[in-house]
């Protein structure tokens, strides 16, 4: 006689839960709950240390089909680069070290897998960046995940290398941008950056071009008319949002 089919979906889970369940246990041991946090705070204390086939190793385990590209900037990378800042004096006369370990993250990141990176057959970008490295020496960490947020975000990007050179003012005269976005950097002086924001909109092919900045939480004044911006945020993850969202009040202004 067979079994009626509540009866027979108990029998089941009891099976499973008596036998199957136990058995994979004791084979492939129980499954890691609620260990991201850790294991990030783990990664992120260690990334910039290793070797960078160590580090680029452990990330990708982390990141299957790019999946966790996210999750990993925030709670990885820029964690480390935080870390890495705090250990070092800025002041100090070599800066050798601290500049490979910096490489080393930015080597880290540009490793990573994102699944939601447009592809070959995404239509072409509707807003343009031209982005402005705000550091003397390399290109911050935090810099180099704002570019990977606006790539991902679909964005048309001219990167330059420093604010200090001409490079970034012949860029916004030879080409029509939407969007500056300047990486603020500890050490950068206030008097410096309303200079390279005033040259800019000068130089501009695009009389109504928007000028924002990104820095890090705290290092920012609470207003960024301060420096003469039209906005900032403290998050390198939020730099394509923050743009996006930014660009479309300003159109919307515009054709009111």
């Amino acid at each position: 006689m067979p079994l009626a089919s509540g009866r027979r979906s108990a029998l089941i889970q009891d099976i499973a839960g008596g036998l199957l369940v136990p058995a994979l246990l004791a084979r492939f041991g129980a499954p890691r709950v609620g260990s991201w946090q850790r294991d990030a705070a783990a990664l992120a204390g260690t990334l910039a240390d290793g070797t960078l086939d160590e580090g680029i190793a452990a990330l990708a385990a982390l990141n299957p089909d790019g999946k966790m590209f996210r999750p990993i900037c925030r709670d990885i990378i820029l964690p480390a680069a935080d870390a890495l800042r705090r250990r070092f004096d800025p002041d100090s006369f070599d800066q050798s070290d601290r500049l490979a370990k910096v490489w080393q993250l930015r080597m880290c990141l540009l490793s990573l897998d994102d699944a939601e990176t447009a592809g070959d057959g995404a239509p072409a970008p509707i807003n343009t960046a031209l982005t402005l490295a705000g550091t003397h020496d390399m290109p911050s960490v935090e810099h180099g995940v704002a570019l990977r947020f606006f790539d991902r975000a679909g964005w048309d990007v001219c990167d330059c290398v420093s604010h200090e050179n001409e490079q970034a003012f012949d860029s916004a005269h030879d080409r029509r941008f939407d969007v500056v976005w300047i990486s603020i950097e500890p050490g950068l002086h206030a008097d410096d950056i309303r200079a390279t924001v005033r040259e800019l909109r000068r130089a501009s092919r695009n009389a109504a071009i928007l000028v924002l900045g990104g820095g890090l939480p705290g290092l920012l004044p609470e207003h960024p008319g301060t420096l003469e911006l039209d906005g900032y945020t403290g998050s390198a993850i939020d730099a394509a949002v923050i743009a996006e969202s930014a660009l479309r009040l300003r159109r919307s202004r515009l054709r009111a």
